[in-house]
């Protein structure tokens, strides 16, 4: 928020001075004068703050697609300080910092995480709306849900996940309505026909087409096909490996 105040002052001073001067149409120009430089002032102090936080962000990405959670996590911590310059960067760190918290299954650090982050994270808010209804809470998880979907309407994964949990508490005509929402923002999505002709049918609903994207909120398993290798897979390889080796 500090960039919107800084640029808001940089323009008040510039169109003061403008008017005090006596300039060309004085207190009118003055005005239109301040509101440009505070606008410009605003996009050049976004511009460098974005230079100073990408490399951080690409850093903590690095970090977790290598395996350090708890350095990402770290890193991420790091910045919290600094979002105080950005709008809607705060919300934006909170949301990353929530979902690595859900994926190292520390819940609790998650939902403090996930309810400060922003409204335009759905997979964050999501994932909120997750942890409350696998901890038997629908009404705060349909909340959080419809958070999601007023913050990114046009996002058809959010439509489908609060159908299938309204559907899993046996409120099969609000989810049918649920998804009857959602083919108004997308008429053509084949995804949301065949979940409403199933709903429609007394079937349960398929996520496989939203893949890991789904099956992350942990809502339900992923199939075989889609499940990383154990802890101990490779290890089982190399051991056939080996005794191939030998026997030749």
């Amino acid at each position: 928020m500090y960039s919107i105040l800084v640029s808001i002052l940089v323009g008040i001073l510039v169109g003061v001075a403008y008017t005090l001067l006596g300039f060309w149409k004085t207190w009118a120009m003055g005005i239109i004068l301040g509101t440009l430089i505070a606008v410009v002032s605003f996009v050049l102090i976004s511009r460098g703050l974005s230079k100073r936080f990408e490399p951080r962000f690409l850093q903590a990405q690095k970090q977790l697609q290598s395996g350090a959670t708890s350095l990402a996590m770290n890193t991420l911590e790091e910045l919290l300080p600094l979002s105080r310059w950005q709008v809607m960067l705060k919300g934006q760190i909170y949301a990353q910092m929530g979902i690595l918290a859900y994926g190292m299954e520390n819940e609790d650090l998650a939902v403090e995480y996930l309810e400060k982050s922003a409204l335009r994270a759905p997979d964050a808010r999501m994932a909120l709306a997750a942890i409350y209804f696998r901890r038997k809470n629908p009404t705060k998880a349909f909340e959080a849900m419809e958070l999601t979907i007023r913050g990114s309407k046009k996002q058809i994964l959010p439509y489908h996940a609060y159908a299938w949990m309204l559907n899993k508490n046996g409120e099969t005509p609000k989810a049918i309505e649920e998804l009857r929402r959602c083919l108004k923002v997308e008429s053509g999505n084949e995804a949301s026909k065949e979940n409403l002709l199933r709903l429609q049918n007394n079937r349960k609903m398929s996520m496989k087409r939203f893949g890991m994207q789904w099956y992350a909120l942990k809502l339900e398993k992923p199939p075989a096909s889609m499940r990383q290798y154990q802890p101990g897979t490779h290890r089982g390889m190399r051991g056939k490996q080996r005794k191939q080796k030998r026997r030749g």
